[in-house]
C-alpha cells in the first residue's frame, strides 16, 4: 500500500489543484504481448529498448513479430498513448520509463514488458500526464513501487495506478505541457548541433592528420604526398618515434606506503585522464618525499597517456596537462610525455588520440588478469609524424576552434537541462504558475 507524507508523488501542490489517482485519468490500459517469431500476421512490436530516457520513442530498431489480427488491433498504438515500462530497469535506471506516442502508428503493438496507458482527454491533457509520469520516474520516487524478483524489476501496478498525481485546471495543464515541450525541443536542437560538430571534428581530424595544411592554410594537394609505413602523408612531414621526441616518465605505484600522512601530494588517476580532456571532480592524495615528487611533478603541456585499462579501446587515451593540474603528480597506470621541443604538445595529443594510434594499441597491448596494458617500449616505438612547426600550429588552431564550439554547445546543453529540471519541479508542483491570470503564487 502506497503511503506519502505529501499531497502527491511529486510533492505538495496549491490548494485549488486536484489530487487524482492515475487510474481515474486513463480511459484504458492494456498489457502487451511479445507474440511469435513468425506467422501470417506480422506487426512492429515495441520493446523496452525503444523507450528513451527522455520520454520519447526510438524507432530505429523495432522487432517484427506475429500476433493474431484481433489482438494486434487491440494493441495498436494511437496518438497520445503512453507506453509504460512495467518490467525491466537496471542498476542506474529504475523501472517505469515512459514513451509518448505522438502520432497514430498503424501496424504496431508492444511487448509484454510494456503496458499501455491511454489518457482520457476529458480528465487530463495527455502531454501533461506524460510529463508527470516521466518526472515520477526521474525523481526515483518510483522506487517505492518496485518489486524485484530474479534480478528483474517489476512495477507494483496496482499501487502505480493508485498513486496520487497533481491535476491543475485544464488551461494550466496545457500551458505547462507547452513550456516543457519547448524546453525539450530546445535541448534536442542543441543535441543535434553537437552531433553535427562532432561529425565535423572527426572529418577535420581525418583530413588534417593525413593531408596536412600548405603555406596558404588549405589542405595540401595529394601530389605533395608520399607513401610511408603508416600510409600516405605529406612529403614535408618527418616520421619519428615517440621516444625520440618526448621524455617519458612513469607514475607513482600506489601501496600502503603512499597513504597520505605528512607530505600530502595531489595526483591524477586513470579516471581523471579521458580522451582529450581531464576530469577533475575527484582528485586523490598520496604520500611522497620532495625528491621523488619532483621527478613526477606535472607541468603545463605535459601529456598523460593511459597505460592500463579493462576496456581495450581506452588504452593509450591521452590528455594534455592544463594549468589547473600543473604541480600535481600521477599514478603508475599513466605515462607522462614531455616534448623535447619539435612536437607541439597539442598536436602530439591529437595524434596520440587518432584512429591510427588506437589501431596501434589494439595490435600491441597485452592482457593480464582482465587488464589491457602497454609498456614504455611500446610507447617509445610508436611512430609520430612531425610536420613543420608552422603547420603544426595551423592544425592546432583549427582543431581548437572546432573544440571550442563543441565545448560552448556542451555548456549550453548543461544550462538547458538544468533549466528544464527546475521547470519540471516548479511547474508540476505549482510553485511557478503558467496559463493563469491571477494566482497567489508566482506567475510567468
Amino acid at each position: 500500500m502506497l503511503s506519502l507524507k505529501e499531497d502527491t508523488m511529486l510533492g505538495n501542490i496549491p490548494s485549488h489543484w486536484q489530487v487524482r489517482p492515475l487510474r481515474e485519468l486513463v480511459k484504458e490500459n492494456q498489457a502487451g504481448d511479445w507474440g511469435a517469431e513468425g506467422g501470417p500476421h506480422m506487426v512492429d512490436v515495441l520493446r523496452s529498448t525503444n523507450l528513451t530516457r527522455r520520454g520519447h520513442l526510438n524507432l530505429s530498431d523495432v522487432a517484427r513479430r506475429s500476433l493474431p489480427p484481433q489482438k494486434a488491433a487491440r494493441l495498436e498504438l494511437r496518438q497520445n498513448d503512453i507506453l509504460l515500462e512495467r518490467s525491466g530497469g537496471g542498476p542506474d535506471q529504475p523501472v517505469g520509463r515512459v514513451g509518448f506516442v505522438s502520432k497514430h502508428m498503424p501496424g504496431s503493438a508492444f511487448s509484454n514488458f510494456l503496458h499501455l496507458l491511454r489518457p482520457d482527454p476529458s480528465e487530463i491533457n495527455p502531454l501533461y500526464l506524460k510529463w508527470i509520469l516521466w518526472r515520477v520516474n526521474q525523481t526515483k520516487r518510483i522506487l517505492r513501487l518496485e518489486q524485484q524478483t530474479t534480478q528483474l524489476r517489476n512495477l507494483n501496478f496496482r499501487d502505480y495506478m493508485s498513486m496520487p498525481l497533481p491535476v491543475p485546471p485544464p488551461a494550466e495543464q496545457e500551458a505547462i505541457a507547452q513550456v516543457l515541450d519547448a524546453a525539450d525541443e530546445a535541448i534536442e536542437r542543441t543535441r543535434a548541433e553537437m552531433k553535427q560538430v562532432e561529425r565535423l571534428e572527426r572529418g577535420i581530424l581525418t583530413d588534417l592528420l593525413s593531408r596536412g595544411l600548405g603555406e596558404s592554410g588549405v589542405l595540401r594537394n595529394e601530389d605533395d604526398h608520399i607513401t610511408t609505413p603508416i600510409g600516405k602523408l605529406p612529403a614535408a612531414w618527418e616520421l619519428r618515434r615517440v621516444g625520440n621526441e618526448f621524455d617519458l616518465q612513469n607514475g607513482f605505484t600506489l601501496n600502503e606506503a603512499r597513504r597520505p600522512v605528512y607530505r600530502k601530494r595531489r595526483y591524477l588517476r586513470v579516471a581523471n585522464v579521458q580522451r582529450d580532456a581531464l576530469k577533475l571532480a575527484d582528485i586523490a592524495e598520496l604520500e611522497a618525499k620532495d625528491q621523488e615528487f619532483a621527478l613526477r611533478e606535472l607541468q603545463v603541456d605535459d601529456l598523460l597517456v593511459v597505460e592500463g585499462h579493462a576496456d581495450r579501446m581506452q588504452i593509450g587515451r591521452c590528455a594534455r596537462v592544463t594549468p589547473e593540474v600543473a604541480g600535481m603528480a600521477f599514478q603508475n597506470h599513466l605515462f607522462r610525455l614531455r616534448s623535447r621541443g619539435r612536437v607541439n604538445p597539442y598536436f602530439g595529443a591529437i595524434w596520440l588520440n587518432s584512429t591510427y594510434a588506437q589501431r596501434y594499441w589494439n595490435g600491441q597491448c597485452a592482457t593480464s588478469s582482465g587488464l589491457n596494458t602497454i609498456n614504455q617500449r611500446m610507447l617509445k616505438n610508436m611512430i609520430i609524424p612531425v610536420p613543420p612547426p608552422r603547420e603544426q600550429e595551423h592544425i592546432v588552431q583549427i582543431v581548437q576552434g572546432v573544440r571550442t564550439a563543441k565545448e560552448a554547445l556542451k555548456t549550453k546543453l548543461t544550462a538547458q537541462e538544468s533549466l528544464k529540471a527546475g521547470l519540471l519541479h516548479d511547474l508540476l508542483t505549482g510553485r511557478v504558475r503558467v496559463g493563469v491570470t491571477t494566482s497567489p503564487t508566482t506567475s510567468v
